[in-house]
Formats: structure tokens, C-alpha cells, sequence
């Protein structure tokens, strides 16, 4: 038989604080929102291509769960890792489906409007051979080896 693989890795924004429930035999459960963007971009046609977002629903079980609650906030930014899950349910004899993200870790990245925040690097700021002073001519005998 062959492997299979579902990981998901995610880099986004929170959309809305994190709603904690906690279940029978104390099990906390947190869900929030993400959103991801591709950027906008220009084609060489000139046709401007505007940036999309995607909203993810994401569910935290038992300890994450808990560290989500205390650390986790609306406008952060964060990593996630975990697992596509679908699911189904029928409402008025309409069946629905969901798609959930089930993190198995989170990493905190920062907020968004933090004023520590450095602006992203862009391609002005790249160095260029000028800002590096240039190397020492050498002569085979300078070679270690």
C-alpha cells in the first residue's frame, strides 16, 4: 500500500478572536477564522489582476486549544500546521459540507499593525555589487590548500 499524506501549512491573518468551548470531560475546543492572500499583481498586458483572500476555519483540540485562548487574537498573524478535514451535516433536508483546518501546531508571527513592524523588504532594498567593497586580488600562492 501506498502513503498518503494530509499536512497543511497556512500563513495568515486571524479574521475574529478565537471562540473556546469547552466539552464533556473538560476537552477545550477553539475555532477562529484565517485569511490568506495571494498578492495583485500587473500582467504584461497592463490588466491588473486584484490580490484574493481565502478564509480558512481552523479548530484547535484540548492544549492548543488552551494556549490559543491566551495568545491568540484578532489581526495576528500566525503559521499553522495541521489537517484538511471535511465534513458533512443536513439541514432542512439540505445536505452541507464544511471544510476544517485541524491545527496540530500554531506559530505566532506577530500582528499586523505591531509598530515594530518592519515594512517588507522590496526590491530597492536589495544590495546591489556597489555596497560591497571589492575582493582582494589573490594570487595562487594565497590559497590554503
Amino acid at each position: 500500500m501506498s502513503k498518503s499524506i494530509n499536512q497543511v501549512l497556512l500563513i495568515g491573518n486571524v479574521g475574529k478572536n478565537p471562540e473556546v468551548r469547552t466539552l464533556e470531560n473538560n476537552v477545550k475546543v477553539a475555532t477562529f477564522s484565517l485569511a490568506t492572500s495571494t498578492g495583485g499583481y500587473r500582467k504584461q498586458d497592463g490588466t491588473e489582476v486584484p490580490e484574493k483572500t481565502q478564509w480558512h476555519n481552523i479548530v484547535c483540540w484540548r492544549s492548543l486549544a488552551e494556549l490559543v485562548e491566551k495568545f491568540i487574537h484578532k489581526g495576528d498573524k500566525v503559521t499553522i500546521f495541521g489537517t484538511i478535514n471535511y465534513r458533512e451535516y443536513e439541514k432542512d433536508s439540505v445536505k452541507r459540507y464544511i471544510t476544517d483546518i485541524v491545527a496540530y501546531d500554531i506559530v505566532l508571527n506577530g500582528k499586523n499593525d505591531s509598530p515594530n513592524a518592519k515594512p517588507p523588504i522590496t526590491e530597492n532594498d536589495m544590495p546591489t555589487q556597489a555596497d560591497f567593497p571589492p575582493l582582494p586580488s589573490s594570487t595562487k600562492d594565497d590559497l590554503p590548500f
